[in-house]
């Protein structure tokens, strides 16, 4: 079982941080209604804390996505758990995930969005990794962006390794040996 490392973000910031974002996020959709999109599993947490500051009329949706399995802590094959399966066109969308690592599950429900032709569609992510080459190609396409962090695999706030941690407060690394979260 891996061990905690050191907090990465602790909750007073996540808290702020959120209300922030939420400020921005209605600064840019105004009293339009706003359809969100929800990544689930890791956005769950996020998303709950950030869909209560916002003052618009919304509908939320989930879509399930995932890319992490198993212990050792490294993305795989996209895998869809669940779809949309509603009609976005003529809607305002928010696609609201938990971290921006390689980009592949944030990519897979913009598609999957995509694909119900909504009026707009704008992306938010509490994470995202400061990565060097070979990084996301979504990094600087984010329109919401909560906390930029090191390249380390963290948990809490919704973020889990191999389904534990997710009841976290903060945002924590998990000690790392020989590259991978142990």
């Amino acid at each position: 079982m891996p061990r905690l490392s050191v907090v990465i973000v602790p909750r007073n910031q996540i808290r702020r941080r959120v209300g922030e974002l939420a400020a921005e996020i209605t600064e840019a959709f105004g009293n339009r209604g706003l359809t969100i999109v929800g990544v689930l599993d890791g956005a769950l947490v996020f998303l709950a804390d950030l869909i209560r500051r916002l003052p618009m009329r919304l509908e939320l949706l989930t879509v399930g996505v995932r890319s992490y399995r198993g212990r050792d802590g490294t993305a795989g094959e996209i895998e869809f758990r669940h779809r949309l399966r509603t009609d976005l066109a003529g809607q305002h969308v928010l696609i609201v995930d938990d971290i921006l690592d390689t980009g592949a599950t944030l990519s897979a429900a913009l598609e999957e969005t995509m694909s119900h032709e909504p009026a707009s569609c704008r992306t938010c992510v509490l994470l995202r990794k400061k990565r060097g080459r070979g990084g996301s190609s979504l990094a600087g396409a984010v329109d919401f962006v909560g906390f930029d962090i090191p390249d380390v695999f963290v948990v809490g706030y919704g973020l889990d390794f191999d389904g534990r941690y997710r009841n976290l407060p903060d945002i924590v690394a998990l000690q790392q040996v020989g590259g991978q979260p142990r």
